[in-house]
């Protein structure tokens, strides 16, 4: 362990832009003073096996086997999971149906579930440890029921996820991720006492403006000497097809935990996620008349300059 380095778990349903996201928090580790201390898995952009390889993959292309990895929850607290609407946008194993050249290293695979992981690792570094959520909060949930006072271990609690003004992107008002289980977000937002910070849907839209698909490919992808870049230059050129401005939504929360200072405009909100309307199920509902007071706050804009600098430190 890295003495004195904040302690992080990344929580996530690997998907593109989590592999993005898993790669930007694994190279800034030295650069930005922090640990990456496991890496929980759980059903969402597919199922939790294929996430668990994916993640294997990406660990392997950047020769990063020595995280653990966990295997979390297969499906939703209650309901089955949703259809996807308009089909599978990362592919129905999450990597765009690719298949890859590369040896994939097993080892970093544990056999302890992960919701006993998170409590494990919570309790270990008590108070010293964040986590960062960028997929449905299924195994957060469970771990809260199972281990009550978790929240309270918890430094820092970052999510991406739900949506600021009722803008959807799998239903006209729900994000993916709430969506996906929204019971368990439901848990996660009235019990959670730490420090939260979400970035929504609404904020990924509008950080998207700012990034071309051409850059990512033709300038930030340029270098296909590396697996990785190989890897997720092709997922991607598959799964954006004809759109022309990049999404790395997961990626954007994470680099509000690398480098605080990219966010430049902030609210807080009390917070809390629909489960009953007919078309609003999954939705997060803002109290607007309580602005400022919330315990929840809300990233309405990142740097872009700043966004685009931890961009280049994952590919270095």
């Amino acid at each position: 362990m890295m003495a004195g380095k904040r302690k992080v778990i990344i929580d996530l349903d690997a998907g593109t832009d989590d592999a993005w996201a898993l790669l930007m928090l694994l190279k800034g580790e030295t650069r930005y003073g922090y640990e990456v201390i496991g890496i929980t898995c759980v059903n969402g952009n597919t199922t939790v096996n294929n996430v668990v390889e994916n993640v294997l993959t990406v660990l392997s292309a950047i020769g990063r086997t020595d995280v653990p990895v966990f295997r979390g929850a297969e499906e939703p607290l209650i309901l089955p999971a949703p259809p996807p609407t308009g089909g599978n946008f990362h592919g129905v194993n999450g990597f765009g149906d690719i298949p890859f050249d590369i040896e994939v290293d097993r080892t970093p695979l544990q056999q302890e579930h992960a919701v006993s992981a998170l409590n494990r690792l919570l309790s270990l570094h008590e108070g010293r440890a964040e986590l960062i959520c960028i997929g449905p909060l299924t195994n957060l949930a469970l771990a809260i029921k199972l281990h009550p006072g978790l929240l309270d271990l918890i430094a820092h609690l970052y999510i991406m996820g739900g949506n600021r003004y009722g803008v959807g992107n799998i239903t006209r008002s729900a994000e993916f991720n709430f969506h996906t289980d929204p019971e368990a977000a439901h848990i996660v937002l009235r019990q959670v006492h730490c420090p939260t910070t979400i970035v929504p849907w609404e904020t990924c839209q509008r950080q998207a403006e700012s990034l071309p698909l051409q850059w990512r490919l033709e300038k930030l992808g340029a270098d296909e000497t590396r697996p990785v870049l190989r890897i997720l230059n092709a997922v991607e050129r598959k799964v954006y097809g004809p759109r022309t401005q990049w999404m790395p939504c997961d990626a954007f929360l994470v680099a509000v935990y690398m480098w605080p200072e990219c966010v430049e405009q902030e609210n807080r909100y009390p917070v809390d996620v629909e489960l009953h309307g007919s078309l609003t199920r999954g939705q997060m509902v803002l109290d607007h008349r309580s602005l400022g007071t919330g315990h929840v706050r809300i990233i309405d804009h990142i740097n872009e300059s700043k966004f685009d600098e931890l961009c280049w430190v994952a590919v270095g």
